[in-house]
């Protein structure tokens, strides 16, 4: 299984690469372009917590693409220390090339698998990643409590 996430993800730089020089973006700055295109939640929290990046990254990310008019960061509420964001017009085009790559990129890994078998896959790497968010999150617990 190592294996085969490993080379998925290999892939995936491999394809979304020419996205990232076309317009000049980090790849983490394309992963939350793509984030906030498809996800209801909006915060850089959000996405650290979804997307298991460092909040580091995610921060420098947010920066970068708001400088270049991609994201609008604001608060709304009462809560002033959240953040949420919203994409601008001018990340439309970046959407669009990132949604062909990652269609592009499951085309490749599922070209042999009949469509009963992409659905199989589909629940199978849900109920790995809901397992795998629910085991990050008790050894998060678990270290807050040792402390």
């Amino acid at each position: 299984l190592f294996e085969n996430i490993c080379v998925a993800l290999k892939l995936h730089e491999t394809m979304f690469a020419p996205v990232c020089t076309r317009f000049q973006l980090k790849r983490t700055e394309l992963l939350v372009l793509l984030f906030l295109s498809r996800e209801k939640k909006n915060t850089a929290s959000d996405i650290v917590d979804t997307l298991k990046i460092a909040k580091s990254h995610i921060s420098a990310s947010v920066r970068d693409l708001e400088e270049r008019g991609l994201v609008i960061c604001r608060h709304e509420g009462r809560d002033h220390r959240a953040v949420h964001l919203q994409l601008c017009e001018g990340a439309a085009d970046i959407i669009r090339a990132c949604e062909e790559a990652q269609r592009a990129w499951y085309a490749v890994l599922c070209q042999d698998l009949t469509e009963q078998e992409r659905q199989t896959l589909g629940h199978c790497l849900h109920c790995m990643t809901s397992s795998a968010n629910m085991y990050l999150k008790e050894q998060k617990q678990a270290k807050v409590v040792s402390l």
